[in-house]
């Protein structure tokens, strides 16, 4: 892992404290020959972390998706988070995808990783049902039910049978995911959809491992959220660049799914009709 030397950036990034020695710069502190004081860097520090915090339920502000997975028990519930069902180092806020995948007798993804798949390989080419051949998995989409007022309208919640729709409760510590119908154990693997975790925990000699366009909406950003600790408003300047860094990032990160319509709406006679239209959300 590489780090800044004499504010130089490496390949992970400025460190923490070249960051904040710079956001403290612009708002005169550390400036024309003072030094910043250790508790000024320790609450530079704290209000860096708490940013972050807030920055990671944003997402237009996390730069990556990542899609871990892990296999039916025939459970009605799964916890989702540190030590559960699916061991994330924090539990996702929302999920903004799943799907199930029927093994077909493919062999289980490695439980918590996201590994690029190509479906190819000796892996892949075992019988199935006495049959030789590609095991190829199948993937079909679930369903997000938003809201657990929604789940709770379900009459028959042990319905088990082929999965199509999923509850995510963002419970804390753990959160709790629900697939509904619920498939049998073994044979299928849910796969969930969510922001990449952002780094916590920062002390002043750790790296800033993030893209490059982050360095500079993290340095204005910290400086006018910090600026009131010294009893003045941050400058029009220093708030103009903060948004322009933050509209970069959202720029670069923004993925805007295609608009869906209900399946019951769009009849293949429907002379908007186009290949591939049907396969939609109900």
């Amino acid at each position: 892992m590489s780090a800044s030397l004499n504010g130089v950036p490496g390949s992970s990034g400025y460190l923490v404290s070249d960051l904040i020695n710079m956001s403290l710069r612009q708002i005169g502190v550390g400036a024309m020959g003072t030094t910043a004081s250790d508790a000024d860097l320790s609450d530079a520090v704290m209000h860096l972390n708490m940013m972050l915090a807030q920055w990671q339920r944003k997402r237009w502000l996390v730069p990556n998706l990542v899609d871990l997975s892990f296999v039916s028990t025939d459970a009605s519930l799964y916890y989702v988070g540190p030590g559960g069902d699916l061991d994330t180092p924090v539990r996702p806020d929302k999920i903004e995808a799943a799907y199930a995948r029927l093994l077909n007798g493919a062999p289980i993804s490695t439980p918590g990783d996201f590994l690029p798949i190509d479906f190819t390989g000796a892996d892949f080419a075992v019988p199935v049902n006495g049959l030789d051949g590609d095991a190829q998995p199948i993937d079909f989409p679930l369903s997000i039910i938003q809201a657990y007022e929604d789940y709770a309208t379900i009459g028959l919640k042990a319905l088990r049978t082929w999965p199509s729709f999923c509850h995510y409760n963002p419970a804390y510590p753990l959160g709790e995911f629900r697939p509904w119908p619920i498939p049998a154990a073994g044979i299928w693997e849910f796969h969930l959809v969510f922001k990449q975790p952002l780094q916590s925990g920062l002390k002043p000699a750790d790296p800033i491992n993030l893209p490059p366009e982050y360095w500079d909406a993290i340095m204005w950003t910290l400086a006018a959220r910090i600026a009131p600790s010294y009893g003045q408003e941050a400058s029009s300047t220093v708030t103009a660049l903060a948004k322009s860094a933050l509209n970069t990032i959202r720029t670069s990160n923004t993925q805007i799914p295609t608009l869906e319509m209900p399946a019951i709406l769009i009849p293949i006679s429907n002379p908007f009709y186009w290949p591939g239209l049907e396969i939609q959300k109900l």
